[in-house]
């Protein structure tokens, strides 16, 4: 069963996007961006009780994947966290529906690293880079209501079973 309601829109978007990572890295993180903005404005295009929903936790939900690409569809229940991380390829993600608070950080060794700001992310914002580092970020649904975002990887799902590249303690600042 497909989360998808119209999957030959989100083909299109995607063989879009997947054409422009053979691009330059900022043809691409302007596809990614214009991808996501598009995905974000029409939110019809996912079943969301098709969504893998945990009642704790991060739910992962393929949407499309190519040698270059995967976009995913995450639901974070309140609560969900992801460990500090850095990713192995670009990453671009948006914001569907609740709210999810962000936190950067700088690496202070190759296991540790000190919080550098902090942002709440609400429904439409979107955000790319590139893993030209570091780009050290956590992830967090502090709120009483579950989130969904949208993921677009530079990775082949096949090949690995996350983009994450490395993780990180959280030491005082």
């Amino acid at each position: 069963m497909t989360p998808l309601t119209h999957p030959a829109d989100i083909e299109a978007m995607m063989a879009d996007l997947a054409l422009s990572a053979a691009r330059s890295p900022d043809a691409y993180l302007a596809s990614a961006r214009t991808t996501l903005v598009r995905i974000l404005a029409r939110p019809d295009l996912l079943d969301r009780t098709r969504l893998a929903a945990p009642p704790e936790g991060l739910g992962r939900n393929l949407l499309f994947g190519t040698r270059a690409i995967s976009v995913w569809a995450m639901v974070w229940s309140p609560g969900a966290v992801t460990p500090v991380h850095d990713h192995r390829c670009s990453c671009c993600f948006g914001l569907l529906s609740g709210s999810l608070r962000e936190t950067w950080y700088r690496p202070i060794s190759d296991s540790h690293a000190v919080a550098t700001r902090d942002a709440v992310r609400e429904p439409g914002y979107v955000a790319c880079m590139m893993p030209s580092g570091p780009n050290l970020h956590r992830i967090a649904n502090d709120g009483p209501e579950p989130a969904i975002s949208i993921h677009v990887y530079g990775y082949d799902h096949r090949e690995r079973a996350s983009s994450v590249h490395r993780t990180y303690a959280v030491a005082a600042g």
